[in-house]
């Protein structure tokens, strides 16, 4: 960040509320799951309050059980009974769970809670939710909370659930919450300030977030503010976690799974090449979400306390595992069985991690990857560091064996501090970027840019491409960008690392810039409504033309896919009941002939479904997907695509 713009950023946004999206952008701590299943003794509060002083001195977050009361018996505290009341669990009392985290506040440690808000268990029956009473007001949910499609449905003796149908995937051992009714979600914000507010907790890992729609993540978060929140998005595929991140509004980080896959297929096989994944098709990069575009959103870990004991268990080399993860961006997570059983190893590379910056966004360039070697060089803001993993006897061109900070068995990190790391990589000529103004709604955006060469504030007005769409072309050797709108006005967006030919939101980067036009006449678009179960849907739009709220009646097309044909020049449009219910879909880009759900786009409807026509792009790849959905050919209509070459993953945007 260029100096002259700190006054300005002290303008716009407190720290707190500069850090509230998601997780901190070049975050430099690393967190610790502090338990495993079953360890009630190892864990108490009391226990990991007596450890306060050795773990913040590698800590800055550590992830603890759910601390609601869940009954009877031992409980690992995922079937929560109270939110508000009774926090005396199976790993302490209340006064033992706050003394802790007051504890770790003082010595600079976050605790995190395992916030479980996807089901609910009742006291004495599977519906009797408790009356709870804080500051000043009572929180209290019933069966007309619990979703349609949950098991007490078909339970003799239960009263029946009246709420709407589930938004994500059942869990049969409570009772699944309808986060689409006004109450839960009323219920849920407050119980997240009441955690962070009262309890007094650094942020949330949510569990089991396949269980309900990331936007709703992302009401929570805005309302509650947490500065850390990771979702547990049990997928290993790189396009269904990224789909769920973008889903929240980037409000949240998740867990890397993609990454955890990825580590445990290097090290079972003996092929190290596994750790690498390619970006835009062709740049060597650390695999998982960390490779590309989520780095900031990544929490990277080798195991936690459900991999440890089922199927994706980690075997192998659990210090070079580690060793590969706290040597790469994203923020890495140590299990404590790992801790407790390889505390020296992981204590000096987590100094060698602190002593370089290491960060979450950290840039990283691999050197070397073969079956028997991975080897990176990562740079901090202190320096820079090389790891090398593998059997391979290799060392890096400019380091000695002085410069060896941590090694053991098939790993080793080498690192020079008190240097500058130097800038990223870019392009070795002129390259343009794209700015997306539809969030901004600036009467000309401004980019400013520095690296080789730097802008006068508040910078150069950029060019208009299309719709809001705006690009300009920087100078080579640029490191660093962010718009703003030209005027005086401090509001403007984050620093971004500028990428040649792609476009930027105010979240940041958005991937590649291709360009989508619409037909010059009307055109049909479509809407599937088995989600929402409303009587009509119905479609307001915007363009050259507007409709009077709520819109116009959509006709039935086939089954659930209703459709209604928009008037030339229409570039917006959402969908709604009609019905005055407040309920809607977000703003949406029209396109032709594209099938529309409550998330989004969802690609070109024919008769024959959904289909991708081929691509005007010059990119090549065996196959794309959009939200999880997978692509057979490749696709023109507009939308965020993920394009998949093996394990290489690159992101296009389509406009």
């Amino acid at each position: 960040m260029k100096k002259l713009l700190t006054a300005i950023t002290a303008v716009v946004c407190s720290v707190a509320a500069c850090f509230a999206q998601g997780w901190p952008e070049n975050y430099q701590g690393v967190m610790l799951q502090g338990f495993y299943w079953d360890s009630y003794s190892e864990t108490r509060w009391s226990n990991l309050t007596s450890q306060a002083d050795e773990l913040s001195q590698y800590f800055s977050l550590i992830w603890v059980p759910n601390s609601a009361n869940c009954g009877g018996g031992q409980s690992m505290g995922y079937m929560p009974i109270y939110w508000f009341t009774k926090h005396t669990s199976s790993f302490g009392t209340e006064t033992q769970l706050r003394k802790m985290i007051s504890t770790f506040k003082e010595k600079g440690t976050g605790i995190i809670e395992d916030v479980v808000v996807n089901h609910r268990a009742g006291v004495s029956n599977w519906t009797d939710f408790p009356s709870e009473t804080w500051n000043g007001r009572t929180y209290k949910l019933g069966p007309e909370h619990i979703c349609s499609t949950d098991e007490v449905a078909n339970a003799p003796g239960q009263a029946k659930p009246t709420g709407a149908p589930d938004t994500g995937e059942d869990f049969s051992g409570a009772r699944d919450l309808d986060h689409t009714n006004a109450t839960v979600q009323d219920n849920v914000k407050n119980y997240c300030k009441f955690l962070l507010d009262d309890l007094g907790y650094a942020g949330f890992r949510l569990d089991m977030v396949k269980g309900y729609a990331g936007r709703y993540t992302k009401i929570y978060n805005e309302y509650s503010k947490p500065t850390f929140c990771v979702g547990e998005y049990w997928d290993g595929q790189y396009d269904a976690v990224a789909a769920w991140i973008e889903s929240t509004g980037r409000q949240s980080a998740a867990f890397d799974f993609p990454a955890k896959y990825a580590i445990n297929e290097a090290f079972s096989s003996g092929d190290l090449t596994k750790l690498v994944w390619k970006a835009n098709g062709s740049t060597d990069q650390p695999a998982g979400l960390i490779h590309f575009g989520y780095p900031r959103y990544a929490v990277t870990f080798i195991e936690n306390h459900d991999t440890d004991r089922d199927g994706s268990k980690f075997h192998g080399n659990v210090v070079a595992a580690n060793a590969f993860i706290l040597c790469s961006p994203g923020t890495p997570c140590v299990f404590l069985r790992h801790w407790l059983e390889h505390k020296a190893e992981i204590k000096a590379l987590i100094s060698v991690r602190n002593a370089v910056g290491i960060h979450n966004m950290s840039s990283v360039e691999v050197l070397r990857s073969a079956r028997d070697c991975y080897m990176a060089r990562v740079r901090g803001t202190k320096g820079e560091l090389v790891v090398k993993i593998g059997s391979s006897m290799v060392s890096p061109e400019g380091y000695s064996n002085s410069d060896i900070k941590a090694s053991g068995t098939d790993y080793c990190v080498w690192s020079k501090t008190g240097v500058s790391p130097g800038p990223d990589p870019t392009p070795g000529t002129d390259f343009t970027v794209y700015f997306d103004n539809s969030d901004t709604g600036w009467d000309t955006p401004y980019i400013h840019y520095w690296g080789e060469s730097e802008s006068t504030w508040p910078g150069v007005a950029m060019t208009f491409v299309s719709e809001n769409t705006w690009s300009y072309t920087v100078p080579a050797g640029t490191t660093g960008i962010l718009f703003n709108a030209g005027d005086g006005d401090p509001t403007k967006t984050a620093d971004f690392t500028p990428v040649a030919d792609h476009i930027y939101t105010t979240s940041g980067d958005a991937g590649v810039y291709i360009k989508h036009e619409n037909p010059d006449t009307d055109f049909n678009v479509y809407f599937d409504n088995s989600g929402n179960g409303w009587s009509t849907p119905y479609i307001h739009y915007w363009g050259a033309s507007e409709s009077t709220w709520p819109g116009v009646a959509m006709t039935r097309h086939e089954g659930e896919i209703w459709t209604h044909t928009v008037p030339a020049g229409t570039t917006g449009l959402l969908f709604n009941a009609g019905d005055g219910d407040p309920t809607k879909t977000a703003d949406f880009i029209a396109m032709a002939n594209a099938l529309y759900t409550i998330d989004g786009a969802k690609g070109i409807y024919g008769s024959s479904g959904i289909t991708y026509p081929e691509c005007e792009t010059e990119a090549k790849a065996e196959y794309f997907t959009l939200q999880g959905h997978r692509i057979a050919s490749r696709p023109t209509e507009a939308g965020i695509y993920i394009m998949r070459r093996g394990t290489s993953v690159s992101k296009i945007i389509i406009r």
